[in-house]
């Protein structure tokens, strides 16, 4: 999936580099990114995407559930208990 999202912004001209992101400057305009501690980009936009991880909760029944009810990503699965009672589980952001 991630491939065919880089191929579709490819196409609408996007410059997509891969490195590692080591120091961010966001206190000028444009933004300066140094890459792999070398490579200094600026851009006058940055996402952040750190990505993400489930946080389980180790009950009895999580994997063997998982898919079938239970979910670790509200915004992935909601859609398919639109109508029905759900429950959230989690602190701060991670319910969020």
């Amino acid at each position: 999936m991630m491939e065919n999202f880089g191929k579709q912004a490819e196409r609408f001209g996007t410059d997509i580099r891969y490195g590692l992101a080591t120091q961010v400057d966001f206190a000028g305009y444009p933004h300066k990114i140094t890459i792999d501690e070398k490579y200094v980009i600026e851009a006058e936009a940055v996402i952040v995407s750190t990505g993400a991880s489930a946080k389980w909760l180790g009950l009895e029944g999580e994997d063997r559930l998982n898919g079938r009810g239970v979910s670790a990503c509200a915004v992935c699965d909601g859609f398919f208990f639109k109508g029905q009672d759900v429950v959230v589980v989690g602190a701060g952001d991670t319910a969020a």
